[in-house]
């Protein structure tokens, strides 16, 4: 569902009582307001946004959980982080990740090193919806967001061009080829799921 976010999804599964779920994640900071109170133009002003999208995340999860029914979990827009819920199976914290291993990216204590053309790099320890905020900034030209905000953003965008020059991405998504060879991979555990769930 374009757009949407986690509350809208939850609403949407609610309404099917009985049925176990496999969840894509989407990126928490959609529910930045709803699970902090933050307005757009607050969050791109704080340098410890970080600590703000932690709490959407557990936000999220915690709706997610409170489904009251089995829910596979696939980090997707967003990894999955700090995920300890009782109804919550976590199937792959990265789609991002697995794609960087596919690319060839070094991954280090589920960090991924990313190589700049230039001889230089940075590493990667969360991904997430950086889209999200960088359309926050720019829906409010008249804000200087934090240099922590832009270096963030920047980071996943750079990141993400690196999987697109590796054929597994496409601007701010997984292409095709990613999205095979994540859903062959993650295939297994799903049907595993499904019929441990039925």
């Amino acid at each position: 569902m374009p757009g949407s976010n986690v509350l809208s999804q939850v609403a949407l599964v609610d309404k099917v009582k009985s049925l176990p779920i496999v969840w894509v994640y989407h990126e928490p900071i959609g529910c930045l307001t709803e699970a902090t109170g933050l307005s757009k133009e607050q969050l791109i002003q704080r340098a410890d946004w970080r600590d703000v999208w932690e709490d959407c995340n557990q936000f999220c999860l915690k709706a997610i959980n409170d489904l009251n029914r089995p829910v596979l979990l696939i980090g997707a827009h967003s990894d999955i982080v700090n995920c300890d819920y009782k109804n919550i199976t976590v199937s792959h914290s990265s789609w991002q990740k697995f794609l960087a291993h596919q690319a060839g990216m070094p991954i280090k204590d589920n960090t991924v090193n990313v190589k700049m053309d230039d001889g230089g790099d940075f590493f990667v320890s969360t991904c997430w919806g950086a889209e999200v905020l960088h359309r926050f900034m720019h829906e409010n030209p008249h804000i200087i967001p934090s240099v922590e905000v832009t270096n963030a953003v920047w980071d996943i965008f750079f990141f993400w061009k690196e999987l697109e020059k590796a054929d597994l991405f496409f601007d701010v998504h997984p292409n095709y080829r990613g999205n095979i060879l994540f859903a062959e991979h993650l295939k297994p555990n799903v049907a595993k799921f499904l019929q441990e769930n039925q």
